[in-house]
């Protein structure tokens, strides 16, 4: 009991943590090829095969540890939080429910009887995430964490359903998620900080300290930058 309670409380809720960031990374990588097609979609095939790859061993680790498919909507949901914008995203986190009771039905687990149920918990917290992704009046701070709660309450009511009832089953479903929910917190906020001290190095080293105006470092690239634009067909500068 003791091992499933730290697997369902501890390592698998670290494996999720480890699953987003590598997803973050692989996002950012992602954006700096928007503009090149092939890379692109060469890039959105790597993350979706990379992602199921991960899923796919989460379940696996769930069930060997806590005898029960816990946390599989945590990476998606966090990166639609992250980028609302992203369809991919938002695609994964449709697909991801289905997936994982497939998987269960093709390993005997579950019964495809209760397609059903599947397709309900997916739809349900699926209409939460846009309710709370297009309520911009309150900050991401607040609606990420009532995504992970509305996560909780789905699995909690799905043990209810399946009258799987445990102690390790709703230990994953609460202080696994919030364990989750504390890390991501603390790393947003964390990235958002780095972000800013990145922006404010980078204006001071374009802005000449005392007129705010771009020093000549920073005016070069800009020429440079307008020159290389084809739509462009003369540039005219102004000085006193």
């Amino acid at each position: 009991m003791a091992i499933q309670l730290f697997s369902a409380v501890i390592y698998l809720p670290i494996i999720v943590i480890c699953m987003i960031i590598s997803q973050i990374y692989f996002e950012r990588y992602w954006e700096s090829f928007q503009g090149n097609k092939l890379a692109n979609c060469g890039l959105v095939a790597a993350i979706m095969i990379t992602y199921f790859i991960q899923e796919f061993c989460l379940l696996q680790l769930s069930l060997i540890n806590i005898n029960e498919v816990a946390f599989m909507q945590v990476v998606s949901v966090t990166m639609v939080f992250r980028n609302d914008k992203n369809k991919l995203w938002w695609g994964l986190l449709t697909i991801t429910p289905l997936f994982a009771n497939t998987v269960e039905v093709l390993m005997g687990i579950e019964s495809i009887n209760t397609w059903w149920m599947w397709l309900g918990e997916s739809a349900i917290f699926l209409l939460i995430c846009g309710a709370l992704v297009e309520w911009k009046r309150i900050s991401i701070r607040i609606r990420y964490p009532l995504a992970i709660l509305s996560l909780s309450l789905v699995e909690i009511i799905s043990l209810g359903i399946d009258n799987n009832f445990t102690v390790v089953n709703v230990a994953a479903a609460t202080l696994g998620l919030l364990i989750i929910l504390i890390f991501e917190s603390r790393r947003y906020e964390s990235e958002i900080r780095n972000e800013e001290k990145i922006r404010l190095l980078q204006r001071e080293s374009e802005r000449d300290d005392l007129t705010g105006l771009l020093n000549y470092r920073a005016l070069s690239q800009e020429i440079s930058a307008l020159t290389e634009n084809q739509g462009i067909r003369s540039i005219v500068i102004g000085g006193t």
